[in-house]
């Protein structure tokens, strides 16, 4: 590959600008010109796929760790003062990104992290968009296939087992889904008599 000329703004995004540059480069490198079309349409989506993975990465350091205004206080109506910060990674659809936040914590108490909160970040390492894709692709099939499939078409392999416990899960939101339906038709006005006809041929 050709040398990529250096990208001279720093900042949560440098890593993204110098990707999009060495994409620049190689497309308009000789290696990249002998290529098939097909060839180079893998080569792009993989170098591609990082990009967008470095512009996640750059947008969730930009956005900081979460740092409170004051005391952070749960459901058990401790306020926790102590502030750690604690980095945890995020396996998503582009591959793997590492989020810094702070973790808010008292004595006795486990910690709690306003940036989770504000992503609604799931408890796993596995993103809400990768436990879809994976769900999706286990519904047309095996899981074999899915986990063929969930590696093929995203940034991030995921085992078998994984694809397995994801699918179950992405499962358990159908009971939360119907429950809340139910309480919406609930508090809706009662509608009048419902007409049906049915019709042979």
């Amino acid at each position: 590959m050709a040398a990529v000329p250096a990208v001279a703004s720093a900042g949560p995004f440098a890593a993204a600008q110098q990707q999009f540059a060495a994409v620049v480069t190689y497309l308009s490198s000789g290696e990249a010109r002998a290529l098939t079309h097909s060839d180079l349409e893998r080569e792009l989506e993989a170098q591609g796929r990082e990009l967008l993975r470095r512009l996640y990465q750059g947008h969730l350091d930009a956005r900081g760790p979460g740092e409170a205004a004051g005391p952070v206080c749960g459901a058990d109506g401790v306020a926790r003062g102590q502030a750690r910060l604690q980095p945890r990674t995020l396996a998503t659809v582009f591959g793997p990104v590492a989020v810094r936040r702070l973790g808010y914590g008292a004595e006795g108490v486990g910690s709690l992290h306003p940036l989770d909160a504000a992503l609604n970040l799931p408890p796993e390492r596995y993103s809400h968009e990768l436990r879809r894709q994976a769900a999706a692709e286990a519904a047309k099939g095996s899981f074999d296939e899915a986990v063929q499939s969930v590696g093929q078409h995203t940034g991030t392999p995921v085992a078998k087992r994984q694809v397995e416990e994801l699918v179950a899960r992405a499962a358990q939101d159908f009971d939360a889904f119907y429950t809340q339906r139910q309480a919406a038709a609930a508090a809706r006005e009662p509608t009048g008599a419902v007409l049906v006809l049915t019709v042979d041929g």
